[in-house]
This record gives structure tokens, C-alpha cells and sequence, in this order.
């Protein structure tokens, strides 16, 4: 009786062993996890005033989660532009907060069609969040008209650029900037030689500087009355310029003051040329606007 119960107890044992087998290989494999929920994020592009004068923009990221955003790079491309803008610094943005990520803008297309872009967020972890950006200020269709109407005058008329101005630091007289105008020769579509091409007609104030007569009177615009000519020799126009204002914390704080509107004509139409002032430029006609308002006896 002893045996049979041993072996009883065996034959039980395997039984059970047989049955977790079984068991196990009919156990299901379990289901895969789903990935992360994109994280919620809101992109905007826009340019500040900070930022005409250098040819930047900003990707403005809004965390609308409740975790803070880890963003290890971001990219924005768009079919007005000729390159990938990217911002590859790494930046925390709290829950609720939103930060601006500051964007180099590269050389336009100058295409006409409506505009195609993205947006996109590289985080850590490798999530990724890409969208089409919204455009809060209405800029991004006309982002590009300025250095589109320049290239167009240079490629159909001549090119124009500032040459070394003469800007007496101590502010004893006007800042004399000095444009050049290169004509385009018959080269290719250009026109033969002695045609007209285009014309420049004024030289507008900014908000810093404006145009000034021989005698120091301040002048609504700078005539300027100057036929580019296929073919001619590069003119150079000389531009005088007074302070506009003398309000120091407005010079210090100047963002668009030194970029100057030329008023021009292409085809038979007006076109707006926008000059901004390369660094060096600009750093001299802030610290003599300076020294030009004391020499007046306008400094507050």
C-alpha cells in the first residue's frame, strides 16, 4: 500500500509539472506598449522688432502640458527660404511657460507660391513633435519682401550697398553714409547698353536718423533723382544725416533706426529698397547720434 501511494504521489507530480507546461506555452505575449502621448505644445514663428536688422525670427514654443519640455533641438524650413533653420541648444520650458528659440535666416527663395513650413521639436527621450507653425503677427507671407525686392533690383537694374561712411565720432557735423550703385551692363537680359533700368528717388528718415539739406535743415527725404543706366560706371550717392530724436534710452534701446528705405523704381513701378547697416556702420551712427545731440545742445 505504501508504493501505490508513492507512486500515486509521483503520477500526481508529473501531472501537475505537464499541466504548468502546458500552461505556459498557451500563455499569451504581452501586448506591446503604446507609445508616449505627443507631448501638448504650441509653435509659432514670428520676428521681433530685435530682430529685422540681423535677419533673425523666432520659433516660439508654448508648453501647454503639465510636465516640463526637455527640447534638445529644433528646425523650422519653410519653401520662402533656402535652408533648414535650426536652433540646437538644449532649453527647459516649465509647464504653462513658453520660450523663444532665436532662428538665423538664411537666403530667400523669392518664391511666389503660397508658402509650405514646418515646425519641428526634437526632445529628449527621442520624442518629437512637428507642425506647422502658426503665424500669430501675419508676417510670414511677406517675411521675404525685402530681400526679394533687393535682389530683384540688383539682378534687373544694379546692385546697391553701402561703402565706408564718414561719421565724425565726436559729432561735430552729420553722419555721411555713402551708397553705391553698380548698373548692370548688357550681359545677358540686363539691356543694352545706355537703356534705363531702374531709378532711385529718395532716401527716407527712420526713426533714428534723418536726411539733412547742406545747410544741417532736417529734410523730409533725401532726393536722390538718379537713373541706373545698363552699362554705366558705379555712382556713389552721398547721404547726410541728423539724429532724429535725442532721447539717449532711445538710442541705446534702437532696433530699426539704422536701416535705411531707399524709394525706387523697377519696371515702371515703385519698389521700397530696405538697407540695413552692416555692424560696424551701425555701431558708429549709434555712438555719434550721441555725440551729435550734445554738439546740438539737444541732449536731455
Amino acid at each position: 500500500m505504501a508504493r501505490t501511494g508513492v507512486g500515486g504521489a509521483a503520477a500526481a507530480a508529473v501531472a501537475v509539472a505537464a499541466t504548468a507546461l502546458l500552461c505556459g506555452c498557451a500563455t499569451p505575449s504581452p501586448e506591446p506598449s503604446s507609445p508616449p502621448a505627443a507631448p501638448a505644445v504650441l509653435l509659432e514663428v514670428l520676428q521681433l522688432r530685435g530682430d529685422v536688422a540681423d535677419g533673425h525670427v523666432e520659433l516660439r514654443v508654448t508648453n501647454e502640458g503639465e510636465a516640463p519640455l526637455e527640447v534638445e533641438r529644433a528646425e523650422y524650413r519653410s519653401s520662402r527660404w533656402s535652408a533648414p533653420m535650426v536652433h540646437d541648444e538644449p532649453a527647459t520650458i516649465p509647464a504653462g511657460a513658453r520660450r523663444n528659440l532665436r532662428l538665423q535666416l538664411p537666403e530667400p527663395t523669392c518664391d511666389a507660391r503660397p508658402i509650405a513650413q514646418v515646425a519641428v521639436l526634437e526632445l529628449s527621450g527621442g520624442a518629437r513633435v512637428e507642425q506647422v507653425p502658426a503665424d500669430p503677427l501675419g508676417q510670414l507671407e511677406g517675411l521675404d519682401d525685402a530681400a526679394c525686392a533687393l535682389r530683384a533690383f540688383a539682378e534687373r537694374a544694379g546692385a546697391v550697398r553701402w561703402l565706408a561712411p564718414s561719421i565724425p565720432a565726436d559729432g561735430e557735423g552729420p553722419a555721411v553714409l555713402r551708397l553705391e550703385v553698380a548698373p548692370r551692363g548688357d550681359d545677358g537680359g540686363a539691356g543694352a547698353d545706355g537703356e534705363v533700368l531702374g531709378r532711385l528717388d529718395a532716401v527716407q528718415p527712420t526713426p533714428l536718423l534723418v536726411p539733412v539739406g547742406g545747410d544741417g535743415r532736417r529734410l523730409d527725404a533725401l532726393p536722390l533723382g538718379l537713373d541706373v543706366v545698363a552699362g554705366a560706371a558705379p555712382s556713389v550717392v552721398e547721404v547726410p544725416l541728423g539724429p532724429g530724436r535725442c532721447d539717449l534710452h532711445a538710442i541705446a534701446e534702437d532696433k530699426q533706426g539704422t536701416i535705411l528705405r531707399v524709394v525706387a523704381e523697377l519696371d515702371g513701378e515703385r519698389t521700397d529698397l530696405l538697407l540695413p547697416s552692416p555692424d560696424a556702420q551701425r555701431d558708429a551712427l549709434l555712438t555719434w547720434a550721441v555725440e551729435r545731440c550734445a554738439a546740438l545742445g539737444e541732449a536731455p
